[in-house]
């Protein structure tokens, strides 16, 4: 099929007369706006069900069935692998039926799978390709529906309001991250794994239960001039975000600078413990600092945005998240400032990168046409969350052989110079870009 053309489009951080004289601010018009707080207070609950579920599964691997660190990993793996095999697919769904559908029967599947967990373990009939199966549904169900409500998000929200919309995303799902894994905990200690991911199956429910509330329905799509979307929809979606000069400057930025943050990640995790001798707690402090800071990059995303325009704000933004990591040169070996310079690191980190992606997902909801957005956020999606395994893997391929300080040096530099070409090819786009160039 012959994918509609890509919209020019302004930035969306362009804000019209009309706009301004209906709703006074983009704020108080959100508030307002009572089928939006319904998706945000179901894709909130649903975010911090999904960091709980993140953490109990492997608990109870271990604590249940006292089972290898490396079935833990095989169980912690399977919540991740949907996003890279199951997202394509999902795309295709979300552009062919209804997506406030799709969102409801996300989070049905993950409540569904979740509960049999409980009736497992309650029946002494617990076993590792068991919860195996369990994470991979519950991954598959949290891949579609990520995918889903972004594209969703444009048909209840006015243009001129994505940005505030995504910044108030952003802000909860960096809440989640913070409260989930200490909530998650918690939970462990005082009740069990398996109570814990119990009283996750009624957060999903709930989460159901917001959305199913939502009165806004899309047009119906006409079977006789709507595009079916086809299997081989998948590559004419790389090819659409491919041709659009702006989209794919986008991809290779992300692509790249995932690579190297996961490498670093991968990196960091091991040095920390092992070289600047920080316990659970303290490597657990300095990434919460790190969501905490993203949480205040999306309560100022907006207004960074109209105070540097596009696409500059992009580019001050991905220097934040790209340079952050050589604020780790003052922990090398032998320095007492190990702690408080890792610390900024990730709060930079943080920061910068939730500017960047409010931002990020904002234009790409504002230039792609709705009747395939489903297919590109996943296609893009694919090409930006790719890297991340590739990352890990050379991480720890160059950290037993070069060491591990020496290839966090070279990843760190790696990043910045990833930034350096991304910030001389879209500072020259003009302030606001108007054109899809291919």
């Amino acid at each position: 099929m012959t994918s509609p053309a890509i919209r020019p489009g302004p930035a969306p951080e362009t804000r019209d007369d009309e706009g301004a004289r209906a709703s006074g601010n983009a704020e108080r018009g959100l508030w307002r706006n009572h089928d939006f707080l319904k998706l945000w207070s179901g894709e909130s609950v649903a975010a911090l069900g999904a960091q709980v579920t993140q953490l109990a599964l492997p608990m109870l691997v271990l604590g249940a069935l006292g089972a290898s660190a490396s079935e833990v990993g095989l169980v912690a793996a399977m919540q991740s692998l949907p996003a890279l095999c199951v997202t394509p697919f999902a795309g295709l769904v979300i552009d062919l039926i209804d997506r406030r559908l799709v969102l409801l029967l996300a989070n049905l599947l993950r409540a569904a799978a979740l509960a049999v967990v409980p009736v497992l373990y309650l029946t002494d009939a617990l076993s590792v390709p068991a919860l195996c199966a369990v994470a991979f549904t519950v991954g598959a169900g949290t891949a579609v529906f990520d995918v889903a409500y972004l594209t969703y998000l444009p048909s209840l929200v006015p243009q001129r309001h994505l940005v505030d919309a995504n910044s108030k995303l952003q802000g909860s799902y960096s809440m989640a991250q913070i409260g989930g894994s200490g909530a998650g905990g918690l939970l462990i200690k005082a009740l069990g794994a398996w109570c814990a991911i119990l009283l996750n199956v009624l957060a999903y429910l709930g989460a159901f239960v917001a959305l199913f509330l939502i009165r806004h329905r899309e047009p119906p799509r006409d079977p006789a001039t709507a595009d079916r979307p086809r299997l081989s929809d998948i590559v004419t979606s790389f090819g659409l975000l491919w041709r659009h000069r702006i989209l794919r400057m986008l991809c290779v930025r992300a692509g790249w600078f995932n690579m190297c943050e996961q490498a670093i990640m991968t990196l960091f995790l091991v040095y920390a413990v092992q070289e600047l001798r920080m316990d659970a707690g303290g490597v657990g402090f300095v990434l919460a600092v790190g969501s905490v800071a993203s949480l205040g990059g999306a309560m100022v995303a907006q207004r960074a945005g109209q105070y540097f325009g596009f696409p500059r704000i992009l580019v001050v933004a991905a220097s934040a998240s790209s340079l952050a990591p050589a604020l780790l040169l003052p922990t090398g070996p032998g320095s007492g400032w190990n702690f408080a310079f890792a610390t900024l690191t990730f709060a930079v980190y943080g920061f910068g990168l939730t500017v960047y992606n409010v931002h990020v997902v904002a234009f790409r909801q504002s230039v792609i046409p709705s009747a395939v957005l489903g297919r590109a956020t996943a296609a893009y999606r694919m090409l930006t969350y790719g890297p991340f395994p590739v990352g890990a893997f050379l991480g720890g391929v160059l950290g037993e052989r070069l060491g591990l300080w020496n290839s966090i040096l070279l990843f760190a530099l790696a990043s910045v110079v990833g930034w350096v070409l991304f910030a001389l090819a879209f500072g020259r786009l003009p302030a606001t870009p108007r054109e899809a160039k291919a």
